[in-house]
């Protein structure tokens, strides 16, 4: 009999030791925008497990690039996008923001010297660190995890969650309606989120701290998600006008580089690339992405020059519109480059169609009179 009682304290220590370490392993998280989507998978065109509120409190596991693996009070487990989810102060950050300090550098498959370069980043690229080991990181461009870099060329960059307020706004000394203004804060403006809290989110604004209501802040997404992270509106009219004003803040934000510009379109056939398919290092960018097997909108990529548009920019590209490739339009990621492509020239990856070429780049010919921004 006792030993049967000691038996069962063992198993009850264990599991209670069990519990407090695994509790010790996650990190708290809030969600900012209202709407969030939590996703089944850490894509974002993965089945949709349900939408997440204002506020709502996530416990994260570990991330997959820029991806959180969460579980909810409401215990549902899925992924969420860590643009929508802002760490408590005391934890510790998944992700950190960096730039290439380098010419350029490597990425290799796996976090060892010999293994498989995959392709090459050049100086001053942004890029996303996700994991650290032993001098080693693993990197990722937007949503897409690279490979492995040594970290000694890589310089880490401050990032903070950015919104802008949507109506003029006092900024209190403390989340209530009933504490005093500090300062006020005008339409459009622009700040660093630092914390949410009872409605109120904790901004940095021109070197002063305060608080706003977050009913009035909208998100500054880094990233410009696509339209499947947008929360779809029942008023087809009111989606119309949203869309409109998106695209005009966009503009607003971003640097015109001229509507003069000439667009193309390639695959990855051997008539574009010169590579059939199996070939060693088919369908990596200068950056690093693996283009095999996606298409047009799964992967937004422009060939660009470098010296014009750096490799890692984001850029607008507006085509006339009543040029029936104004179903191009849209926003881009500067992934690569080309021999031909000089100066005001942009080359778009259309898609994946094996060794032939796609109709697509057949029929798209050359664009002129594009209207170009660029977004960072």
């Amino acid at each position: 009999m006792i030993r049967i009682i000691k038996l069962v304290i063992v198993v009850l220590v264990c599991i209670l030791f069990g519990s407090i370490t695994y509790a010790h392993s996650l990190s708290k998280g809030t969600v900012i925008e209202n709407g969030t989507i939590l996703l089944k998978e850490p894509k974002i065109n993965s089945q949709v497990i349900e939408r997440l509120s204002l506020e709502d409190e996530v416990y994260i596991e570990n991330n997959h690039g820029r991806w959180y693996k969460v579980s909810t009070k409401r215990g549902t487990f899925g992924w969420v996008h860590s643009e929508c989810v802002l760490l408590g102060k005391a934890e510790k950050p998944f992700i950190q923001n960096a730039v290439v300090n380098t010419e350029s550098i490597n990425i290799y498959k796996e976090a060892n010297i010999e293994a498989d370069i995959l392709g090459r980043l050049g100086f001053a690229t942004k890029i996303a660190i996700v994991k650290k080991k032993d001098g080693w990181i693993e990197i990722c461009m937007g949503d897409e995890v690279l490979g492995w870099a040594v970290d000694e060329d890589i310089q880490i960059i401050p990032h903070n969650k950015k919104g802008k307020i949507s109506t003029d706004s006092p900024i209190l000394s403390n989340p209530s309606s009933n504490m005093k203004s500090i300062d006020k804060i005008d339409k459009n403006e622009k700040f660093n989120i630092l914390d949410l809290k009872e409605d109120y989110f904790e901004i940095e604004y021109k070197g002063k701290k305060g608080w706003v209501l977050a009913k009035n802040v909208g998100l500054i997404h880094e990233e410009f998600f696509p339209e499947s992270f947008a929360k779809k509106e029942i008023n087809i009219k009111e989606e119309q006008e949203n869309i409109t004003t998106t695209r005009e803040q966009i503009i607003e934000d971003a640097k015109y580089l001229g509507n003069d510009y000439k667009v193309i379109g390639y695959d990855l056939s051997i008539r574009s690339c010169g590579k059939s398919v199996g070939s060693k290092y088919r369908g990596y960018t200068k950056t690093g992405i693996n283009l095999n097997g996606k298409q047009w909108g799964e992967a937004m990529v422009v060939a660009v020059d470098s010296k014009q548009i750096p490799l890692g920019s984001k850029v607008l590209i507006l085509f006339d519109e009543n040029d029936w490739r104004s179903k191009y339009n849209g926003i881009y990621l500067a992934a690569d480059t080309g021999g031909g492509i000089k100066g005001n020239v942009i080359d778009i990856y259309l898609g994946d169609g094996g060794d032939d070429q796609i109709q697509a780049v057949k029929d798209f010919g050359t664009a002129t009179n594009v209207i170009v921004y660029i977004l960072n």
